[in-house]
């Protein structure tokens, strides 16, 4: 029994001396500095809310490129007001390509070219954002994948792998756009002006970002160019993590190597695109195919052409070859519809994106059916995944909505209401269409534009996860059965 208790107080007290005990006082302490610490991190958000860079860096490069246009050796002669400076920073940074002034009279050699950085730069911005987490080590990690899913472009793996590949895909796909436009820029203008104009015009059609250098748009160019400016303003808008699964198939494929299955998303994105594509091209033909000013004006050689050219640039590029205040009223809402579902995820183009819209039709499909699962491409879609997508359809709509009525009070009754909801579709889906408003818009409503071109490049949802609070709800309510909807 001695020998039991000594045994037994030895190892207490190598307990004791393995785990010393803490004062109660300074354990307080410790907690207290560890959520002091915590606090901390959290006001600067650069843990909790990687988002919230994306919308700071958005807003920042265009109060940066507004006073760029400010300088006198941008402007071409006339003084450039600061809301029409602001509206085309916007438009730029945001991949838009409205206007409210004349970008070839207005802006000198120097403010083209400074107009064709920001456009570049807005185009690339969710690569560069995506990489100026690289090299944070375990927080990097979470930042990553956070801003993948706020943007869009899903869980990805190895991402400064994906942004090299992308960004060489992105620059060798433009220089292949600027050499085939090279020839007939310079045929119309020189080689001054028209090698510059052939490097703006590719820019401006893979980022998306139709802005007009000639007063009536695109028209003047050869087939070969607008069929180049129609593969560059698609390839921009397939999406990054679509572009480089279709690169890595390519480069399997030149191997001899059996191709991986492309993701779920890439399919749903690829069909989407086609599918918008071919209903685009064949209403726009069967609602202006003989329409005087529009389609009619064209050879029958030349009209389907144009009319595959105009539906495939209205979902977000804004090139023109046609007067579109002189379209039907039902083109012009077939337009509307085109300019607000958009490209891809994570793409140069705007709008609530081709997956989202193809998430709601399945899910109607489904509850047509009877089915209490979505299904998606052989695929079951998420609870998470179908409210997001009802909450960006949501906002969309909302932000439409308000802006629309914004127009309204700023413009009085000056233009129809039909005209200024196309130009608050235009802005938020940053397409950059527009039935000759824009400039004649009062300041008031130019910011407008400027505000629904923010959001629709930012999202609505991703400007509300980058201000949003981190600590999740600890309360689940009862689930009520029944309540009826529809």
């Amino acid at each position: 029994m001695e020998q039991r208790r000594t045994d037994s107080d030895s190892l207490h007290c190598k307990c004791r001396t393995r785990h010393p005990a803490v004062p109660f006082g300074d354990l307080t302490l410790r907690l207290d500095r560890a959520e002091q610490l915590r606090r901390a991190a959290a006001r600067r958000g650069v843990t909790r809310h990687p988002g919230r860079l994306l919308v700071i860096g958005v807003i920042g490069l265009i109060l940066f490129g507004t006073a760029g246009f400010m300088h006198p050796a941008a402007q071409g002669g006339a003084t450039l007001p600061w809301v029409d400076a602001l509206l085309l920073a916007t438009s730029a940074v945001c991949t838009t390509g409205l206007s409210s002034v004349n970008v070839a009279e207005v802006l000198s050699p120097t403010g083209q070219v400074w107009l064709t950085l920001l456009i570049e730069i807005g185009a690339l911005a969710l690569l560069v954002i995506a990489l100026g987490f690289v090299g944070l080590g375990r927080q990097g990690a979470v930042a990553r994948v956070s801003v993948s899913a706020e943007l869009g472009l899903g869980v990805v793996h190895h991402l400064p792998g994906l942004v090299q590949r992308v960004l060489g895909l992105a620059v060798g796909v433009q220089l292949v756009g600027l050499v085939l436009l090279l020839p007939d820029m310079v045929a119309l203008e020189g080689w001054d002006r028209g090698g510059r104009y052939a490097l703006m015009h590719t820019v401006m059609a893979f980022g998306n970002a139709g802005f007009g250098l000639w007063p009536d748009g695109v028209v003047r160019l050869s087939s070969l160019s607008l069929m180049t400016l129609m593969v560059l303003v698609i390839v921009g808008g397939l999406g990054f993590v679509i572009l480089d699964e279709l690169g890595g198939r390519v480069r399997t494929r030149l191997t001899r190597a059996r191709p991986s299955r492309l993701s779920t998303m890439s399919r749903v994105g690829l069909g989407m695109t086609g599918a918008l594509l071919l209903f685009g091209w064949g209403g726009f033909a069967l609602l202006e195919w003989n329409r005087p000013g529009t389609l009619g004006q064209f050879p029958w050689s030349e009209r389907l052409l144009h009319a595959a050219f105009q539906p495939t640039v209205a979902r977000s590029a804004g090139f023109a070859t046609m007067d579109y205040g002189a379209l039907a009223a039902p083109t012009l809402l077939l337009v509307m519809v085109l300019m607000f579902v958009g490209g891809n995820p994570g793409s140069t183009a705007g709008g609530i994106k081709t997956t989202t819209a193809a998430v709601l039709f399945a899910a109607a499909l489904a509850s047509l059916r009877g089915r209490e699962d979505t299904d998606l491409a052989g695929r079951r879609v998420s609870a998470v995944t179908l409210m997001r997508a009802l909450t960006v359809v949501s906002l969309g709509l909302l932000s439409v909505a308000v802006g629309t009525f914004a127009l309204m009070v700023t413009e009085g009754s000056r233009h129809h209401p039909g005209v200024l909801a196309f130009e608050a579709v235009s802005a938020f889906t940053t397409s950059g269409l527009s039935v000759n408003l824009t400039p004649n818009l009062s300041p008031g409503g130019k910011l407008v534009l400027v505000v629904l071109m923010f959001l629709g490049r930012v999202g609505f949802l991703s400007l509300l996860l980058a201000f949003r609070s981190a600590q999740p709800s600890l309360v689940r309510r009862p689930e009520e059965r029944h309540f009826v909807v529809g």
